[in-house]
């Protein structure tokens, strides 16, 4: 990894750090939560920008600390690339970095890299994406829309709400 870029995650963590700690006390609850949905990229670095697009699931669970992995696939002209990201944040904003396979389908080379982003997520959401992949760095500000699928704790009819509830029955 570029030497400037492990500087630039400090700096970045510095920053975040103090949000980070103020989300984890506040998420007093366990819950998780699936969600799945299109993203799309625009991949400056290369030869001439490129358009990606992407399906991405992710899994969160806020029960002691804001964290979450990602796995999705990616295709771009002449590019597939499959990822797998661990993610952290704070309710609407957050990091995630992960290992890159990518496959050339043109010349079928496939190599392995490595990529951050810091994202913000309002109903739709921004993704800004930096990727190391065959000695070449690619900046990637994208966009995304995501639909959680499938949740437990948030209702009072299955998972650890429930419970709490169970001890108050008074028997008459």
């Amino acid at each position: 990894m570029p030497k400037n870029l492990s500087i630039l995650i400090k700096k970045i963590t510095l920053y975040i750090l103090p949000f980070f700690f103020t989300g984890i006390f506040k998420a007093g609850f366990s819950q998780e939560i699936f969600t799945i949905g299109p993203m799309v990229h625009f991949n400056f670095g290369g030869e001439k920008m490129q358009v990606s697009y992407s399906i991405e699931f992710s899994y969160w669970n806020f029960s002691h600390f804001y964290y979450g992995v990602d796995g999705a696939v990616e295709f771009e002209a002449k590019r597939i690339r499959i990822y797998s990201e661990i993610q952290t944040g704070v309710g609407l904003a957050g990091l995630s970095c992960g290992p890159v396979l990518e496959i050339n389908t043109d010349n079928k080379t496939s190599h392995v890299g490595v990529q951050g982003s810091a994202w913000a997520n309002f109903f739709i959401g921004l993704d800004f994406r930096e990727r190391w992949i065959n000695k070449t760095r690619y900046t990637c500000p994208g966009v995304y829309f995501k639909v959680p699928f499938a949740d437990s704790g948030f209702d009072d009819s299955n998972g650890s709400v429930s419970h709490h509830h169970y001890h108050h029955h008074h028997h008459h």
